[in-house]
């Protein structure tokens, strides 16, 4: 016994050794690469300038209250929690010098993977296995493919594979009849680490915790009742220790934006797809990940999955658990309740490493008694897997080149596990040969998701350097310029200013400009209701207003002075209205020069516009609107109404008089066009293609003609031969069209594709143009319906591309097609894009599979720009899906001239006089003759509490989703100030925690002395 527990702690410097060699291996990839280990999604847009700004805190020594540079601003703790405020790890970042926080970002990832493998051996060890055993295991589960993969896309979803060994670790000891302490602290961890992980891990333990007792409840004679009191107390103390974090945080995501997620998207089974791609998502790594499964297990693992489960009864209860696994992978409800009643994503599948790693120990411990049948059962096991994942490809084996490698070595496992049987290989040399097929199996692993060559997710890092540069040139330097003016005001980016209509971003928070974009997995639900009621397009439940889609009067009532442009956009694409450009004491155009950065750079200057009109941050309307009548008004409407009063929640303030909106927007009407000259509707134009070169471009065409012998014979020319099947497919797209224009006779209801899958464009003509000058027009969709791709739909348009082309579709083709279809099934994505004179705006309807935002859309008020001149057509193009049909499609002109300015200078005079705005505060004097509202662009939270002249006064939700208050007439000195929801009762509990650990402890100190 004292032997193993030396071979036990010499394991944890093996492990230590090991660990260093596979990094090496592994990571030093990204040395031959120049690359970081910063995602140029989520890593760049969330991880990386997150981890800046908490860096920033922690040296100011401020991690809590209200910071006015997270979008319109947002409560630190609350939008931290789920990165960095409950990552211990993420404190270290606090030693690295300024300049160098990407090697401490990349440093970060490799400690905390390090740790996870030191957790599993503290389990492990506690377990029992052999040393040997433990060492297998622990590397397996350090370098799961999910481990991999999480490292270099969310590092902090690598706490759970910390946390989960020492939760089962902290179980284990009170099964044993030992303190139930560890557990209540791990507890605490996993509570204040990161609140969607807790959740998982909860439910994980919870299902441990049942699965073990009923493993050991004959041998170790356990007391039910006292033992259930232990595991309770210990969630219970572990929740109260984590309370200064959890309570807040729980307030803040019951009140986000994702509290109205849908539950697993809707889906009741997954797409069969799905059920396609899982077989070989088990073992490799580097394909595209499906729902989120991510399982990438070494083959001696699955080998060891597949020999506890041939001794079902002797490792009854982790076949259970592997069971609960498998069929909880099968069923998007089981997905959707493990992610809190939301999404269908398979992220925890993170539980099943350890139960993996479980079986490999098992398996290890066992090696000298393999029988005859057991390497029978592995090697059908193996031949059965691989015939399974041949069948799910359609009965070939179309994987990438990596898979293979993969499958290779699964087989090479096999291969020396046979060998040291039949030859008889001792322990020591069997454990040896399998140890360093192992390492190589998990470097192979690591390339499918870090070398160019194998996977996708490496080329998705950013070079080296690149993020810290990006980081501090994304404004060119224009910020500089923003910093210096005076008061408060908010910024914006223009559509297009990094060439994506929403660059997924939070650069602009560390640059100081209090820009209204915020890419966050916490944002406060008051805000995603305001930019839902007014129809935001650009609304997404982690970007709830993005860049307001660049509308004129959303703009100025958050109170956005300036947007930042790319300088070829002046006089190319349209501006907000009143946004005028900046200039220099000379007249010319304020530039700041363009600084290049690697890949992110827009290769354009930057020009500021400015707007006269911004409302400051809190201001006073002596007049409220109805609710009843704001309810009936649409998104255009709701945004202009709010100029003219103030919509109060809940009952009408009284002494404030309730004003009657009168819309001056007017419908345009237009005539819809379809643009034909894609669609084969007649047999010239099959031919014109096929001259063409199997193409209908008019400008290829008409630069070809001269070339063409229009008395070529040739039959991939001629359409004598096929007349009759040319004359079918050509008619259906003929009387499509017609059909669709009759539909469409008297305003846009249906879009279509014709029969290769082509969508139609069409061109909205307005019948009085002169309505649309000096207007923002805006194009307004209800009832939105999508009709998908079927596997029939693909499959017939590639038939019948085939044909129009003259080529063969020989039955090789037509079972590719089929498989390519079932393997890509149509989730209900879809783009539609919208041109005017100068301006290009485009929505998105994110597929059934999205597992961040989806959210089905039936209704859209897309922004088409604002011009001084008048506009002819709209052309409207879509993509994505077979057709979009519509209740009604309308385009709305919003006048905006003089009137509005009045307005909105009205308002600003109105304005607090002498407005403060700091951190937690905001404070000014309020002067009316009447009773009025105070109306701010602050998001609403009940953290804001409300004085006037030192006497408190509540507070209400105004303007759908801002704080606002009454107000009598008068001069009156306002200030308002902000703490953290839930704070002070969450101190409370980890004081009363920390205090029920010390009785505790010095009650068995007490007892240990008696």
């Amino acid at each position: 016994m004292g032997e193993n527990k030396q071979a036990s702690r010499k394991n944890y410097l093996v492990y230590t050794a090991i660990f260093m060699v596979l990094t090496i291996c592994l990571y030093g990839i990204f040395i031959l690469t120049g690359k970081s280990f910063i995602w140029q999604g989520d890593g760049l847009a969330q991880h990386y300038p997150v981890l800046e700004k908490f860096y920033t805190w922690l040296h100011q020594g401020s991690l809590t209250g209200w910071s006015w540079d997270l979008g319109l601003g947002a409560d630190k703790l609350t939008t931290f929690s789920y990165y960095v405020l409950g990552d211990p790890f993420s404190y270290l970042i606090a030693l690295c010098p300024k300049g160098h926080l990407e090697l401490g970002y990349n440093l970060l990832i490799l400690l905390r993977l390090y740790v996870s493998g030191l957790a599993f051996m503290l389990f492990a060890q506690h377990r029992s296995f052999k040393p040997g055993s433990q060492l297998f295991g622990t590397l397996a589960y350090t370098f799961t493919g999910y481990s991999l993969y999480v490292s270099i896309r969310h590092p902090f979803f690598l706490l759970p594979m910390i946390l989960f060994p020492l939760l089962a670790y902290g179980i284990d000891r009170v099964y044993r009849e030992k303190s139930w302490v560890p557990l209540a602290i791990f507890t605490g961890l996993a509570l204040i680490s990161n609140f969607y992980f807790a959740y998982i891990l909860a439910i994980g333990s919870l299902v441990y915790a049942i699965l073990r007792y009923l493993s050991v409840r004959h041998d170790r004679h356990l007391k039910g009742w006292r033992t259930l009191g232990k595991l309770v107390g210990a969630g219970i103390v572990g929740f109260l220790l984590a309370g200064v974090l959890l309570v807040p945080s729980l307030i803040g995501v019951l009140h986000s934006t994702r509290a109205t997620a849908q539950f697993a998207n809707g889906y009741f089974v997954y797409p069969f797809s799905y059920y396609l791609k899982l077989p070989n998502a088990i073992l490799t790594t580097g394909n595209a990940m499906s729902f989120w499964v991510n399982v990438g297990m070494a083959g001696l693992t699955f080998l060891g999955v597949i020999y506890v489960l041939r001794h079902f009864r002797r490792y009854l209860w982790l076949n259970i658990g592997i069971i609960l696994l498998a069929v909880g992978s099968l069923l998007p409800e089981v997905s959707g309740l493990m992610n809190g009643m939301t999404t269908p994503s398979e992220r925890w599948l993170l539980l099943g490493c350890l139960v993996f790693s479980l079986a490999l120990m098992n398996f290890v411990d066992r090696l000298g008694e393999l029988t005859r049948g057991d390497l029978t059962t592995l090697i059908l096991s193996v031949m059965g897997w691989l015939v399974v994942i041949w069948a799910a490809n359609g009965f070939i084996f179309s994987n990438s080149r990596h898979d293979f490698v993969t499958y290779g070595w699964l087989l090479v496992t096999l291969g020396a596990l046979l060998i040291g049987h039949f030859y008889q290989w001792t322990t020591r040399r069997q454990l040896t040969v399998l140890l360093g097929i192992l390492s190589l199996n998990i470097i192979n692993n690591g390339y499918g998701y870090f070398s160019p060559n194998s996977g996708g997710a490496g080329a998705g890092l950013t070079p080296r350097g690149v993020a810290t540069k990006y980081q501090k040139n994304f404004y060119d330097g224009a910020e500089s310029y923003v910093k210096a003016r005076p008061g408060f005001g908010r910024t914006a980016t223009s559509n297009f200013y990094y060439f994506s209509n929403e660059a997924q971003t939070n650069l602009g928070m560390n640059l100081g400009t209090h820009d209204i974009m915020s890419y966050f997995s916490i944002q406060n639900k008051a805000v995603g209701d305001f930019s839902q009621e007014l129809s935001n397009t650009q609304f997404k439940m982690n970007k709830p207003i993005n860049q307001a889609d660049s509308r004129t009067t959303m703009n100025n009532l958050l109170g956005v002075r300036y947007i930042f442009a790319r300088s070829n956009q002046r006089g190319q694409q349209a501006f907000p209205y009143h946004y005028q450009t900046i200039e220099t004491a000379s007249g010319k155009s304020l530039k700041f020069r363009d600084k290049p950065v690697h890949h992110f750079g827009n290769n354009y200057d930057t020009i500021l516009l400015k707007s006269k009109n911004a409302l400051p941050l809190a201001y006073l309307q002596t007049q409220q609107l109805s609710a009843k009548q704001f309810k009936q008004l649409n998104g255009s409407d709701r945004e202009q109404a709010l100029t003219y009063g103030a919509l109060v929640n809940g009952s009408d303030v009284t002494g404030v008089p309730t004003t009657t909106y009168r819309s001056n927007q007017r419908t345009l009407s237009y005539q819809t066009v379809p643009d034909t000259t894609s669609s084969l509707d007649s047999l010239a134009k099959v031919a014109s293609y096929r001259q063409a070169g199997n193409q209908n471009d008019p400008a290829a065409i008409a630069s070809m003609q001269a070339t063409l012998n229009q008395g070529n014979l040739d039959r991939s020319v001629s359409i004598t031969t096929d007349k009759k099947r040319l004359t079918t497919l050509t008619k259906q797209n003929h009387t499509m069209i017609q059909r669709n224009a009759k539909k469409n006779q008297h305003q846009l209801t249906k879009m279509v594709s014709d029969n290769q899958g082509n969508p139609v464009s069409y061109d909205l003509r307005f019948d009085q143009p002169e309505q649309t000058r000096g207007t923002e027009l805006y194009l307004e969709l209800d009832g939105i319906k999508a009709q998908r791709f079927t596997v029939k739909d693909k499959y017939q348009n590639a038939r019948n591309d085939n044909i129009y082309k003259n080529q063969m579709f020989t039955g090789i083709q037509r079972l590719n097609n089929l498989r390519q279809s079932l393997w890509n099934m149509s989730d209900g994505a879809y783009v539609v894009t919208a041109n005017t004179f100068r301006n290009m705006n485009s929505f998105s309807q994110f597929g059934q599979s999205n597992l961040s935002n989806y959210q089905k859309k039936d209704h859209v008020l897309l922004n088409l720009g604002y011009s001084a001149t008048k506009r002819q057509h709209v052309l409207l193009t879509f993509s994505g899906v077979k057709s979009l049909s519509f209740k009604s499609a309308k385009v709305v002109a919003v006048p905006f001239g003089k009137s509005y300015d009045q307005r909105m200078h009205r308002l600003q005079q109105q304005g607090l006089h002498g407005l403060k705005v700091t951190d937690n505060r905001v404070t000014g004097t309020a002067q009316a003759t009447t009773a009025s509202v105070l109306t701010t662009s602050i998001p609403y939270t009940k953290g804001w509490h409300l004085t006037v002249d030192g006497k408190t006064q509540p507070t209400t939700r105004v303007n759908v989703g801002f704080v606002g208050a009454k107000l009598p007439a008068g001069k009156h000195h306002v200030t308002l100030t902000y703490q953290t929801p839930g704070l002070k009762a969450g101190l409370l509990a980890t004081l009363v925690g920390l205090l029920v650990l010390l009785v505790t402890g010095g009650y068995r100190l007490w007892r240990w002395r008696q």
